[in-house]
């Protein structure tokens, strides 16, 4: 008597073959777009592959727009939360394009902390919605020079795609090592609907106020704080909560509500030296607590 024998079944979804999936999850930021274009330049007319990041890769599209445009397909077939496999789809023959053009000389003292923003510890996934966030906040005429480990060119086609004409992109050191832009906002905007920089919503900004009073914290018990910035608009709670838990006492945790999930908190919480635990609510509402690592 024969025993029976299982046979796992074989995967014939085209888009998950091995072939054609091109995760570039581990793939170092400084190269990543360049491996991507590469890729999808080797590809004949009609041909392929599918992207497998672990972020939306929103300044990808952006710089395949600007470069490359009515040439692709840009297809999502799985939009997070943990992963991102986009189809990108070659349509027609297209020549490489010249490199960005990169500026000399400046002014600019490019290791003042009050304008440098060092973004290279920043996760990939929050990067540019921090970027952006920190363009936003700008007075009009103002700057702030951006300091990354790469070339920021995928940075420049959003902010063309999203902004056209109201900021300015001057190159003061452009590697091998270090890249630094100065970015200066030319004239108010409102951020567009979609923008990644309004974490856990589609909720699009406002032109950006300067910060307002800080909100009040309350006690809870003798080691809880509570901060409510519900009802405010972005970047307001981010800032509120983070100047509460600049002034936090020892052995005490704050607990902030919001109307959406934090997300850009994560990242500046962390280099604050503070842990994050963070929960949804019955009423679409969010908790965070915030302790001293």
């Amino acid at each position: 008597m024969s025993a029976s024998t299982s046979v796992t079944p074989i995967s014939t979804d085209p888009h998950r073959d091995p072939k054609v999936v091109f995760d570039v999850r581990p793939i170092p930021g400084r190269v990543k777009h360049a491996q991507i274009f590469q890729r999808w330049r080797d590809l004949p007319v009609n041909g392929f592959f599918v992207l497998l990041n672990d972020h939306d890769p929103v300044p990808l599209r952006y710089q395949f727009d600007a470069e490359f445009k009515d040439a692709f397909a840009w297809e999502y077939l799985e939009k997070g939360p943990e992963e991102f496999r986009v189809k990108i789809t070659k349509l027609r023959s297209m020549e490489a394009p010249a490199s960005a053009p990169s500026a000399c000389g400046s002014s600019v003292s490019t290791s003042d902390p009050k304008v440098v923003f060092d973004v290279r510890p920043i996760p990939g996934r929050v990067k540019h919605a921090q970027i952006f966030q920190r363009w936003l906040d700008l007075a009009v005429n103002e700057f702030f020079v951006l300091l990354n480990d790469h070339d920021p060119v995928p940075l420049r086609y959003q902010f063309e795609g999203e902004f056209p004409g109201a900021f300015s992109w001057e190159y003061l050191q452009k590697g091998p090592e270090e890249f630094r832009v100065k970015i200066t906002k030319l004239r108010p905007v409102i951020a567009p609907p979609g923008m990644p920089t309004s974490c856990g919503s589609g909720k699009p900004h406002a032109t950006i106020p300067k910060p307002l009073a800080a909100t009040t914290t309350k006690p809870v018990t003798a080691d809880v704080q509570e901060i409510d910035v519900r009802g405010l608009e972005p970047p307001e709670p981010l800032v509120r909560i983070l100047d509460a838990i600049e002034s936090l006492p020892d052995g005490v945790q704050l607990r902030a509500r919001t109307d959406r999930e934090p997300c850009h908190l994560f990242g500046e919480a962390k280099q604050r030296g503070f842990s994050t635990d963070c929960q949804q609510q019955s009423d679409g509402s969010w908790i965070t607590l915030l302790a001293r690592a």
